[in-house]
């Protein structure tokens, strides 16, 4: 059964957008089938078992409803698919992520796009909406959050070639329980002193750390002091290509301020051995030392997470 009951041809227009924009060197038709994919995983959620999952583990009060992925809209025009998501899990911060065939680049797109998730979701109380689009959009009413920042796998891996043996001790640890607690401690002290991003930037979970372990894919540092720091990745595409996506640079705090960073990543991915040629991930827009890490090593935005209040229409 295709997704949301949609044609084949109203699923394929769900790659429109992203083709408008995709970087040069990625094949659009790999594209174009992982948009496609990506709205059978959206689909999954609807499912009446991982509505009720999603809701119990959340721990939050709204009825199956508002809490299923739908169509937000299926017409001549677009379609677009909706779906509920709480800030970094927090149940006081809902807001609703949307897909559409059509691009939302220009500001109209916005306030048609917030004025149906207001009238859809209402009495749900969320505090607005995100999607997907190109990077450096000019729109007045929304606010950059996540950057998808990508480049060469082995450019990174030859940008920065200090010896990091004379500050920190590099093992790959295969159980990330080795290291967890530790990390755990690290992390919510750096949230506590970094409330600006602590609500954007949240920890690594266990199992997901382990998911790169498990790859080979997770680097633990380790000073004088003790534990130092971690960095951690898995195979995941982007655009439909093989690619490594980090899922945590973490340094504590009496190594951060020294330009590490862009060393210890091109440790990191001098390490890799996935097959893959490209890394990217996911930085806040507000997280300027990650970003500035990450240009330093030839990443450049290539996606971008807008979000718009509804308190602003």
């Amino acid at each position: 059964m295709n997704p949301f009951d949609l044609s084949v041809h109203k699923l394929a227009a769900f790659a429109r957008p992203v083709l408008e924009y995709l970087p040069a060197g990625y094949d659009a038709d790999n594209a174009a089938q992982a948009e496609i994919d990506d709205v059978g995983s959206l689909a999954a959620l609807a499912s009446p078992d991982v509505v009720a999952a999603r809701i119990g583990r959340l721990g939050v009060n709204v009825s199956k409803w508002n809490m299923t992925e739908r169509l937000l809209e299926d017409s001549g025009e677009r379609t677009v698919v909706s779906g509920l998501r709480y800030r970094n899990l927090d149940p006081e911060f809902p807001f609703v992520a949307v897909k559409s065939t059509a691009r939302v680049n220009i500001a109209e797109a916005v306030d048609t796009l917030a004025a149906q998730v207001a009238e859809d979701y209402r009495g749900v109380g969320v505090r607005g909406l995100t999607f997907w689009e190109q990077p450096g959009l000019d729109l007045p009413s929304a606010e950059s959050w996540a950057t998808v920042m990508a480049g060469p796998l082995g450019v990174a891996a030859r940008a920065d070639g200090r010896d990091l043996a004379g500050t920190v001790a590099v093992s790959w640890p295969e159980a990330a329980t080795e290291i967890f607690a530790d990390y755990s401690r690290e992390h919510r002290a750096w949230r506590y002193e970094t409330p600006e991003l602590a609500s954007f930037v949240s920890e690594s979970v266990l199992d997901g750390l382990q998911e790169a372990a498990d790859q080979g894919m997770l680097m633990s540092l380790r000073d004088d002091h003790g534990f130092a720091g971690l960095a951690a990745a898995t195979v995941a595409p982007l655009f439909g290509r093989r690619a490594v996506c980090m899922l945590d640079m973490f340094l504590t705090e009496r190594l951060r301020g020294k330009g590490l960073a862009p060393a210890v990543q091109s440790t990191f991915l001098a390490g890799q051995r996935s097959g893959a040629d490209t890394v990217w991930g996911h930085i806040h827009a507000g997280n300027a030392p990650s970003l500035r890490a990450a240009q330093k090593l030839g990443r450049r935005p290539v996606q971008q997470e807008y979000f718009v209040s509804l308190s602003a229409h």
